[in-house]
């Protein structure tokens, strides 16, 4: 079975969440890794796995980093770690798929969809799209505060977006070498 590792360089990691009810925050995971095996140019014969490293979150605030780092929300000091691992991959529309799979957070471990539009296949690796939301209290993050305005501070819903960028795995390019 082929393996292909997220090129953490050329991938991007972002959401975002409403803020304040009149705002949203976006950001990023700066440390990640993850594992495609199988096919890139059909993801339903294909299996994925993925790490994300939560201190390495960047709002462009750093008091901001810090509180989600913090207890109040992903408490990364005992949880360092996020992870995704796909159960089924299965054509939506359009040359699209949409996978399902275990999303792990705080130690919660609830099924995420996220949706995978292939931007670019070549026989080196694969560019994709991916598209999900989650909400954040169904993981264990409910810190909130009532603005005075009416309303609260933090949304519920945490769009994600990612591009994902698959490599061959260099143990993959080894073993097809001849020797």
């Amino acid at each position: 079975m082929n393996r292909w590792k997220v090129d953490r360089i050329a991938s991007t990691v972002g959401f975002s969440v409403p803020h304040m009810m009149v705002s949203t925050v976006t950001g990023t995971f700066e440390e990640f890794s993850g594992e495609l095996q199988g096919n890139i140019a059909d993801l339903t014969k294909s299996k994925i796995n993925f790490q994300v490293i939560v201190p390495s979150i960047q709002t462009k605030n750093r008091d901001r980093d810090l509180h989600l780092c913090s207890k109040d929300f992903f408490d990364a000091q005992i949880f360092p770690q996020m992870t995704f691992t796909s159960r089924s991959i299965y054509n939506d529309t359009d040359g699209k798929y949409q996978m399902s799979g275990d999303l792990t957070v705080k130690n919660t471990t609830k099924r995420a969809v996220f949706y995978i539009t292939p931007k670019e296949v070549t026989i080196f690796g694969a560019t994709y799209l991916v598209e999900g939301e989650i909400k954040r209290k169904d993981f264990g993050l409910m810190w909130n505060r009532a603005i005075e305005a009416g309303g609260v501070m933090v949304g519920d819903v945490i769009d994600i977006q990612m591009t994902i960028v698959v490599s061959k795995d260099e143990e993959n390019i080894k073993q097809q070498q001849p020797e």
